[in-house]
């Protein structure tokens, strides 16, 4: 018995990449401190449903290498993906190297082949469980490979302009010139930061 993916976010694989942020710091916030974590990840991003991640935790705790081979395989994925997205969202093409290390996640991955009724949406049958993380991880895989082949949606990506921050985001607003991971967050903080040299008198 596999699994049910929904991939029905075109942002997927930039969630992914931001389980880890505030990467311009040199103490890194880091959400993904092991195999728990990214089953909690896929679970409530859609990436794996709810019953196969229980059925999966439970094979890890009796396979505790499988278990941190996928954790390091997904670790390791995540940070390509973010080396292939920063470059992106700065306005150049992605490195060769990366698009083959994609190429080599993507032919790992199942494929698609079914679509199943998942209450009022759709999400693709995957009829093995996964264990190796191109299998976990394969929802955020096709989002990476649809994002980077549709051209419109391509041209959207953004990282923040928060040196400090790097979160990668799409750009969906209708001017497409949004420069922060969120208003509320970098950007009030951008925004204190001119008041404050305004206020001294220094140019921003």
């Amino acid at each position: 018995m596999g699994s049910i993916v929904r991939a029905d976010r075109a942002d997927l694989c930039l969630e992914f990449v931001n389980t880890k942020f505030w990467r311009g710091r040199d103490a890194v916030t880091e959400t993904l401190k092991g195999p728990d974590d990214l089953l909690d990840w896929c679970a409530g991003n859609g990436a794996l449903d709810g019953d196969a991640a229980r059925r999966l935790g439970a094979q890890w705790k009796r396979r505790a290498g499988e278990a941190s081979r996928a954790f390091e395989q997904a670790v390791a994925l995540r940070e390509s993906l973010f080396a292939l997205f920063a470059a992106i969202a700065g306005g150049a093409e992605p490195a060769l190297r990366d698009i083959a290390e994609l190429n080599r996640w993507l032919e790992q991955a199942p494929p698609r082949r079914r679509l199943k009724r998942l209450g009022d949406a759709y999400g693709w049958q995957v009829d093995v469980l996964p264990r190796a993380a191109p299998e976990l991880l394969a929802a955020v895989l096709w989002s990476a490979g649809d994002l980077i082949a549709g051209t419109t949606r391509r041209d959207r990506v953004r990282i923040c302009t928060n040196p400090a921050c790097r979160w990668l985001f799409l750009d969906l607003s209708k001017s497409g010139t949004r420069r922060w991971c969120s208003m509320s967050a970098c950007g009030n903080r951008a925004k204190a930061h001119r008041h404050y040299l305004k206020q001294k008198g220094v140019a921003d």
